[in-house]
């Protein structure tokens, strides 16, 4: 393993334990570019484009979905400047969410995030996930936003 692919492992596992698991939007600056792109399920409509509104996104749905217990890593590995997550977390649905009332129910996300990583930041994420507990609550919402 190369020195900067063992750099950006340290990132990777920083950005998935700490912004996504814990909810530390703080540290965005530190691990991701100013134009990063996110694809991702929390905004179906396209890729999150830039650093502002991803922490504005995430913190919106961490904020509806907080952690029940600290989020696994399953797989983690990096080739070159990419760096493939594969995670495990459990997350509270204490709050209403795009209009969907809250149901304290706990969903299990599982999820794939694969980043490039260029300079010390991530400056690429696309998500894969099996969330269908998830996806199946936020529905009445999704679909129209999907199907149209």
């Amino acid at each position: 393993m190369t020195d900067i692919e063992t750099q950006n492992l340290a990132i990777a596992r920083r950005y998935i334990e700490q912004f996504l698991g814990k909810g530390d939007v703080s540290i965005a600056e530190e691990i991701l570019a100013e134009k990063v792109q996110v694809t991702t399920g929390l905004k179906p409509s396209g890729p999150i484009d830039g650093i502002e509104e991803y922490k504005q996104i995430f913190a919106g749905f961490y904020d509806a979905f907080p952690d029940v217990q600290p989020l696994t890593i399953e797989d983690i590995f990096a080739a070159g400047d990419r760096v493939v997550v594969r995670f495990k977390s459990f997350q509270r649905h204490a709050k209403d969410y795009f209009g969907i009332p809250k149901s304290d129910r706990v969903i299990i996300f599982h999820e794939t995030h694969v980043m490039r990583i260029a300079n010390g930041k991530i400056v690429e994420n696309i998500v894969s996930a099996t969330n269908l507990e998830f996806e199946m609550l936020m529905a009445p919402v999704l679909a129209p936003l999907i199907l149209t």
